[in-house]
């Protein structure tokens, strides 16, 4: 697979992604009003899933670090005003 290929791979399967995220939430709000459990439940499941990957050994993950979290955290907060 060239460069070219792989790159328009990796788009179309992010619009991809994208799309089937944004109707399957439009639809979870639709059928449960409640969209910080959404996001939760997402949130959670996402982590669950990294760190069965990572126990596995299909992934490896970094540690988590005060550092970083602190950095991130403006955008955290950002995302979570939207809701």
């Amino acid at each position: 697979m060239s460069s070219s290929s792989g790159s328009v791979f990796a788009v179309g399967g992010y619009m991809l992604c994208s799309a089937t995220l944004l109707i399957s939430n439009k639809y979870a709000i639709h059928k449960l009003p409640a969209p910080s459990f959404v996001l939760f439940s997402q949130l959670a499941g996402t982590a669950i899933v990294v760190k069965t990957a990572q126990a596995l050994g299909y992934i490896k993950c970094d540690a988590l670090e005060k550092s970083k979290a602190i950095k991130f955290l403006p955008v955290a907060l950002i995302f979570l005003s939207t809701i």
